[in-house]
């Protein structure tokens, strides 16, 4: 050994600190696809906030390279737990409409997020938001309206804050607005938008557009981001349906929001209608070529379902019902 190292510590180099950014919701759709997204680009550690622990999901996130943690989110201490040491964070709340008052009990988990940022300096945070629904146009939309009161009591704190609003989720077709069949191959959208374009996007391209956000925080903080991948009427988005999945015919059932509201299976119609009654009112203003710039690889519908055929088709093909 030589004599001038003798007696002297020999640091081992370990390469740069990489700053940590805790998503809430990492087992839910945007939030998983914010992880998924940030682990593959690998500027962050990633602290990927579950339900549960040992869920598939969960377990898959950490094999990836992931921390996970488990919340209570009616318990401000858990919530401020899984910022410990975070720099960033990207931060989402969902909406049950089985609660006895769904408004106020997302309203309140948004709060205790906020609250939590704010003690722990949170430098950047990405918050899923909304428009005021119910107080600019008196239709209450409560998955919406919770989200819009957040945000606005999150800039009221003055959280260094980028708000992210979506538009229509392709996967939606899947799952909660699951076109109807009618008869053999045949199927009916019913969406209420009557002639007007809908904005859309896929839920996997929110986790690269998150990403790019957080990798230039001096652009995005104190902005919003409005996405949207493509924008059609629901005629438009029926007869792509039709050409990718062929022998199978879709059409626009030409529904109203009453008739929607009274045949939606579930919990929530009310909510969903006047969503889709104010998007027809054009007050939501998306910007295609942001999310172009943040997503160069951005899909459109058409391709989302040529890509997706045959799974897009399996899920048709199961027994309908609400998911």
């Amino acid at each position: 050994m030589n004599d001038n190292l003798r007696g002297h510590p020999v640091t081992k180099f370990t390469g740069p600190i990489m700053d940590t950014v805790t998503v809430f919701g990492a087992d839910a759709e945007e939030g998983h696809s914010v992880a998924v997204a940030l682990l593959q680009d690998g500027t962050f550690k990633v602290r990927a906030v579950v339900q549960e622990l040992g869920s598939p999901l969960a377990q898959r996130l950490q094999v990836s390279g992931a921390e996970t943690v488990s919340v209570e989110f009616n318990n401000s201490t858990s919530i401020q737990e899984a910022l410990k040491g975070a720099v960033k964070c990207f931060a989402v709340t969902s909406t049950d409409f089985t609660a006895a008052d769904p408004l106020q009990c997302e309203i309140q988990q948004g709060y205790k997020m906020a609250d939590a940022c704010k003690q722990h300096n949170i430098n950047h945070l990405v918050f899923r938001g909304s428009h005021h629904v119910h107080r600019r146009y008196g239709l209450p939309a409560r998955h919406m309206d919770a989200k819009a009161c957040i945000n606005d009591y999150m800039n009221e704190i003055g959280l260094p804050k980028t708000e992210l609003i979506a538009p229509f989720y392709y996967e939606h077709l899947l799952t909660s607005f699951k076109p109807a069949q009618t008869g053999i191959d045949c199927y009916k959208i019913a969406i209420p938008m009557g002639e007007t374009a809908m904005d859309s996007i896929s839920i996997k391209q929110v986790g690269p557009i998150v990403t790019a956000i957080l990798k230039h925080s001096h652009n995005w903080i104190r902005k919003s981001c409005l996405l949207s991948a493509d924008k059609m009427r629901i005629d438009e988005y029926a007869a792509i349906l039709t050409k990718h999945l062929h022998p199978k015919q879709f059409k626009d059932s030409r529904i109203s929001v009453k008739t929607f509201v009274a045949d939606y299976k579930g919990p929530g119609g009310q909510d969903f209608g006047n969503m889709f009654e104010f998007w027809k009112k054009g007050a939501q203003k998306m910007n295609g070529a942001i999310t172009s710039s943040l997503c160069p690889e951005i899909q459109s519908f058409s391709e989302w379902v040529s890509e997706n055929r045959e799974f897009i088709i399996s899920t048709l093909e199961k027994e309908s019902g609400a998911s």
